[in-house]
């Protein structure tokens, strides 16, 4: 009951049991229709920052890859040093052996000190050996970690690449997913997908990677393509006016698979896109 601004005699609206229910269905519907959004948005942010912070981890692994290669070379640098003052040394502390009456007492203190040296350099040499272990090690580790890390990236970028996420034609939505009134028959019934409008021959596109599962007449939808994304996704694309792609052929996102018309039940030009999951179609909006 209301009441009017000049007077204080009681308006009534009567309204009948079908319209409340059929508001309440409407409510209804609409907040599913924002519980599904957000739930998409939610786990397609996810799998973006999921890929954002992969991306980043294989950054950081090969730069401290570099570093260890610059190490490991340095250290070969300094076996290959310590390998020939070794050498040398071995070369000094022989020298003269031909000569043992003339030579005995320089060629002993010269042994002598040459055996100091030659631990300390086979000393250097087992750190430098081990210290090259060490770095081969990390190194073997953090490349497997980024082979692993390299393979949920590319698993994500394809899961994405299949995943419906643009628009399949420019032009305007002339009926939104839910229900509506038939424009041809007038009746309430639940529509599947959506409509955008435009002229004849704009270039409709594959809004994700697939394979044309069909592309051929079929009745109320006329020349109509379905694309198989994986995934438990499909999308839906009637009424066109010619088709562009064979079934059995792999499409990629944004590639032109035909051209909007009129085929089938319509009253005018435009493009019918559903996008179904597991077969159960859902709300496309839910998708950009």
């Amino acid at each position: 009951m209301f009441f009017s601004n000049n007077d204080t005699k009681p308006i009534s609206l009567n309204l009948s049991l079908f319209a409340i229910q059929s508001l309440g269905v409407i409510i209804l519907i609409t907040v599913i229709g924002f519980i599904a959004f957000f739930a998409k948005y939610i786990e397609m942010n996810t799998y973006m920052n999921e890929l954002h912070a992969l991306r980043k981890s294989n950054h950081e692994k090969n730069m401290q890859i570099e570093n260890l290669v610059q190490q490991t070379e340095s250290i070969l640098e300094d076996l290959k040093s310590v390998q020939e003052f070794q050498g040398k040394v071995s070369e000094i502390t022989n020298l003269g052996l031909d000569e043992p009456e003339k030579q005995t007492k320089k060629t002993l203190y010269t042994s002598n000190r040459g055996a100091t040296t030659l631990d300390r350099a086979q000393t250097s040499l087992v750190f430098l050996n081990n210290s090259l272990s060490t770095n081969q090690d990390k190194m073997e580790g953090m490349v497997d970690e980024i082979i692993a890390e390299q393979k949920r990236q590319r698993e994500l970028e394809i899961r994405l690449s299949h995943t419906p996420s643009i628009w399949p034609a420019r032009g305007r939505v002339t009926s939104p997913f839910g229900y509506r009134r038939n424009p041809v028959t007038g009746a309430r019934q639940h529509h599947s997908g959506v409509d955008i409008a435009n002229s004849a021959g704009t270039p409709i596109i594959a809004t994700a990677n697939g394979t044309v599962a069909s592309a051929s007449y079929s009745g109320g939808y006329g020349n109509l393509i379905v694309i198989e994304h994986g995934y438990g996704y499909s999308t839906y694309y009637a009424h066109l006016s010619r088709i562009a792609v064979r079934p059995g052929q792999n499409v990629t996102r944004g590639q032109v698979i035909g051209y909007m018309g009129r085929t089938g039940r319509a009253t005018g030009n435009h493009l019918h896109y559903e996008v179904r999951v597991r077969g159960t179609p859902v709300n496309p909006a839910n998708f950009y």
